[in-house]
């Protein structure tokens, strides 16, 4: 029997939808400068390739090593060139995984608000930071912070509002899984910073270590799914 939608999960959807619409149109519309074609196919495929092969977490949820390249993607696309971004990682992903319409719908809305509010983030703080590399780490890691902080907070509520697990026991937040978010932001800080520096070719080597950061990811999810199996958290 197929399994229906809660009408919260639906109304929570469309709200979604609408927001991440009118998100788009404005980021459309924002005044910047557009990224060179080669340069941007470039970082697009390497998301998409990053995008398309996640981790398996606990209760149903994926791991990304995507951050990275989201952030290089809010701080140098202008706002046409980030929607398309977003939607080409999901198409990707959806072509290797064929997960449900509505859950690949929800998850490119997710990334899309979830972008802009990192690009938004980035371009106000390199405004008000000293100029250089070291404002531009920081604003590199505030968007970075900022694009975690929002995709967690809008998954939780799908994840309470669809399945009935509470933020504690979706494990969304718990502390190993936030620092291994932290260390992949980290190596998205200084991507940025070569790339800007020395040229976006440069992401063909700044991005090595995230190569490293899947198997110690998939080590902390493995652990996380070991214990989760051993307690059951009740949802709230």
């Amino acid at each position: 029997m197929k399994r229906q939608l809660r009408p919260g999960t639906t109304a929570y959807i469309a709200a979604i939808s609408v927001a991440a619409t009118v998100v788009a149109i404005v980021l459309i519309r924002w005044p910047l400068p557009a990224m060179a074609l080669p340069a941007f196919l470039m970082i697009t495929v390497l998301g998409a390739a990053a995008h398309a092969f996640p981790l398996q977490g606990f209760r149903h949820q994926a791991y990304q090593v995507t951050l990275p390249f989201i952030v290089l993607a809010a701080a140098t696309f202008n706002g046409a060139e980030l929607v398309t971004f977003i939607v080409a990682i999901h198409l990707a992903e959806q072509l290797r995984l064929r997960r449900k319409l509505y859950i690949q719908w929800f998850n490119t809305c997710d990334y899309l608000l979830s972008a802009a509010l990192a690009m938004t983030f980035y371009h106000h703080a390199i405004l008000l930071l000293p100029a250089g590399a070291v404002g531009q780490l920081s604003a590199a890691l505030a968007a970075a912070c900022s694009f975690i902080v929002a995709n967690r907070a809008l998954l939780a509520l799908i994840l309470w509002l669809a399945r009935g697990l509470s933020p504690l026991a979706s494990g969304l937040f718990q502390p190993e899984l936030l620092a291994a978010d932290l260390v992949i932001a980290w190596i998205a800080a200084p991507m940025l910073v070569v790339s800007i520096m020395a040229g976006p070719w440069t992401v063909l080597v700044t991005a090595g270590p995230l190569l490293l950061a899947r198997p110690a990811l998939c080590t902390i999810l493995d652990r996380q799914h070991a214990d989760g199996q051993r307690v059951q958290i009740p949802a709230a």
